[in-house]
């Protein structure tokens, strides 16, 4: 079925597959619905981590199994677009920043596995302050991937609105794409905030756009409406 479709119709395959799979993975982590902790609370990220250990193990594995789809997808999209100007620069550069973010976010998942062998086998002279350690590394890199994910996500979709005919389906895009770069900017402030409130609110709100933006796009390209090119 996959083979009969072009590299843009792919991608959607890909990214709306990934999403969701890497929605489940996120939402299954301890200290998220499951003993949920405010993202501060390291020390009670830890403990969460450690009475669910079998949950930690699995989530990490689907959130990473997900992204590693939505990379897929990604690179589907940058195959397709072969616009030799600024419009092509903008996606494929785009596109690529946010397959690094992503990558560098689903590698991160190894932490998760290994706090738990830290802490089952007692590695190291104090298993728990590693094991903290490794979760307030994690937590940093996190805080800065996820704003070069939506603003790499925004430039791309920036450009690729001149890829769409206008319309409903470029406005979408142009109103979504403009409230990635938005949100890149907002969640860097939220990480010098004290409390995950703001951040939570912000990526709650970006998700349902993304959402609404992906199903779109996958909607015009499944209807022929993607230009590979300008020209």
């Amino acid at each position: 079925m996959l083979s009969s479709l072009n590299a843009m119709q792919r991608g959607g395959v890909y990214i709306l597959s990934g999403g969701v799979i890497s929605a489940v993975g996120r939402g299954m982590k301890p200290g998220i619905v499951v003993d949920s902790v405010d993202w501060n609370d390291i020390d009670g990220l830890v403990d969460a981590m450690r009475d669910n250990e079998v949950l930690t193990h699995v989530s990490a594995v689907l959130y990473a199994f997900g992204l590693m789809f939505v990379i897929t997808g990604l690179n589907s999209v940058r195959s397709f677009v072969t616009d030799k100007g600024l419009v092509g620069d903008m996606v494929r550069g785009g596109t690529l920043l946010g397959m690094l973010s992503l990558f560098i976010m689903a590698l991160i998942e190894g932490f998760d596995h290994m706090t738990i062998r830290v802490l089952n086998d007692g590695i190291g002279s104090d298993s728990r302050v590693l094991a903290e350690a490794m979760q307030s590394v994690k937590l940093g890199v996190v805080l800065i991937a996820w704003p070069v994910l939506y603003a790499s996500i925004g430039v791309a979709g920036v450009g690729g609105t001149r890829l769409l005919p206008g319309g409903l389906h470029r406005g979408i895009q142009a109103i979504a794409s403009l409230f990635m770069l938005v949100t890149a900017v907002l969640l860097l402030m939220a990480a010098a905030v004290d409390s995950n409130d703001f951040w939570n609110a912000v990526s709650l709100i970006t998700s349902i756009v993304l959402a609404i933006w992906i199903i779109t796009l996958s909607h015009a390209s499944y209807k022929g409406k993607v230009s590979a090119s300008t020209s």
